[in-house]
């Protein structure tokens, strides 16, 4: 069965095209795709899975986003480096939608980069076998053109078909500073008319950064609260997850008591974990007078 699945003769094209050159992760790749070769009846399901995938059907992947791994098709202890496989044998079809939407340097760099991350950062920062299910799916969040990065922010365009809306997400690593927020909001507004064709729409943000738990915990003049004070909140779903992913680089964990301490804000979060204390996601809507920029 042909299928999308990545040939051995592109993988080097497609590590190329994400600037892989880590000797060690080809050797992976090469490995884990002879072995999917080698395997007549995981190769079927792993195109069956590609087809889902690259379909363009967001339905299919919010729900797959409730999900570990891909073990309801592939079975229960598959090689955790075909995700890997699966989201490079997406590059022919980000270059063609790259080229679809016409994206200057400036998006095509951010894109490979941040697809660039999700390949890489699991395996070599978090030391895992293969990427999370929850790395490949925001992969194809790129490949599929959801999303657009304008200064310190990304920006997706979302559809609920009865109206169009513009989610913000904040990569993680440089600092959140207050200006820079404020000039990639300001600056966004071209870039969503140019890409999504859309002009009236709103912005949102879900996020553990507008947490009103956390809230408690920041200075007035942190760049955490400056960033909540841009936005209407009300309260959402459960962030332990989150803040365990996001602020302390873990999947799970056993004992609250075990977690880090290298910030001020790992120390106080890590305070509330153990003493029983909620924390909910915050879910913001950016106020006008800041949508105005």
């Amino acid at each position: 069965m042909e299928g999308l699945l990545i040939k051995k003769e592109d993988l080097e094209i497609a590590l190329e095209f994400y600037n892989i050159n880590i000797e060690d992760y080809k050797d992976k790749c090469y490995k884990c795709l002879d072995d999917i070769n080698k395997n007549s009846e995981l190769k079927n399901k792993i195109n069956y899975v590609l087809k889902l995938l690259y379909s363009n059907e967001s339905e299919q992947l919010k729900l797959l986003w409730n999900e570990s791994d891909l073990s309801r098709f592939l079975g229960e202890s598959y090689n955790k480096f075909i995700h890997n496989i699966i989201l490079l044998s997406g590059y022919k079809i980000h270059e063609e939608n790259m080229n679809k939407y016409n994206f200057d340097t400036y998006q095509v760099l951010a894109h490979k980069n941040r697809v660039r991350e999700c390949l890489i950062n699991d395996i070599y920062n978090r030391k895992l076998e293969g990427i999370r299910l929850s790395q490949l799916l925001w992969g194809l969040y790129f490949i599929s053109i959801r999303l657009i990065e304008v200064g310190r922010l990304q920006f997706e365009y979302c559809n609920n078909k009865e109206r169009e809306y513009i989610k913000i997400h904040i990569p993680k690593g440089d600092k959140l500073l207050y200006n820079e927020v404020l000039n990639s909001i300001k600056n966004s507004k071209k870039q969503i008319k140019k890409y999504f064709e859309i002009e009236n729409y709103e912005y949102y943000c879900e996020s553990w950064l507008l947490s009103k738990d956390i809230t408690k915990l920041l200075d007035s003049n942190s760049n955490i609260a400056k960033f909540q004070q841009l936005f209407d909140i009300t309260e959402g779903k459960d962030a332990i997850k989150d803040i365990l992913n996001f602020v302390f680089d873990l999947q799970q964990i056993d004992n609250y008591y075990d977690l880090p301490e290298r910030t001020s804000l790992q120390s106080k979060i890590k305070d509330l974990l153990i003493n029983g204390k909620e924390i909910h996601i915050g879910i913001g809507k950016l106020k006008k007078i800041y949508k105005k920029g």
